[in-house]
């Protein structure tokens, strides 16, 4: 599904983005470094997106993508790599935040190398498993073209609009 993208990060160059792989010592997926190059993170609208064996949450929402060079180091890929590393699986690379401390990663290794995760921080494991780990796409095109617009209920519409909804009769 096509999105717009707020609060997006300063523009990239595919040399800023080798750099980064240098320093990190990654390779990242070519879709997800066009996805860099287009954005370099922020605010998605639509913003929701299924996750696969998360019982009690079959869906997440994505607060923001994080990026290169970002003022914020909560939103800025090194930072969140270099924090949560040791914490995650080793092949896991957080790209984004669902606002509650869960992340979204891709596996940059591995048999299931170039998948979409989200990373669920309320069971961490020490040392770290896939037991709080959940699988939402197989690449990250797929994740992408996951995201969708969370239908609204009707007392929901009600509680924004102030007032009950009228039916015709």
């Amino acid at each position: 599904m096509p999105f717009k993208m707020r609060d997006v990060g300063p523009p990239l160059t595919e040399a800023r983005i080798s750099a980064l792989e240098r320093k990190l010592r990654i390779v990242l997926p070519a879709a997800y470094k066009s996805f860099l190059l287009l954005y370099n993170g922020g605010k998605p609208d639509p913003d929701c997106f299924p996750i696969r064996g998360w019982d009690r949450n079959p869906s997440g929402s994505i607060h923001y993508f994080d990026g290169i060079d970002k003022p914020i180091n909560s939103s800025n890929i090194e930072w969140n790599y270099r924090i949560l590393r040791g914490r995650m699986p080793r092949e896991l690379f957080p790209i984004a935040g669902d606002g509650s401390g869960n992340l979204i990663c891709i596996s940059l290794g591995g048999a299931n190398k170039g998948s979409v995760y989200i990373w669920n921080h309320d069971e961490e494991h020490a040392p770290p498993t896939y037991q709080n780990v959940y699988f939402i796409a197989e690449t990250f095109e797929a994740f992408v073209d996951s995201i969708y617009h969370e239908p609204i209920s009707e007392e929901e519409i009600a509680r924004i609009l102030g007032k009950p909804i009228q039916r015709p009769h």
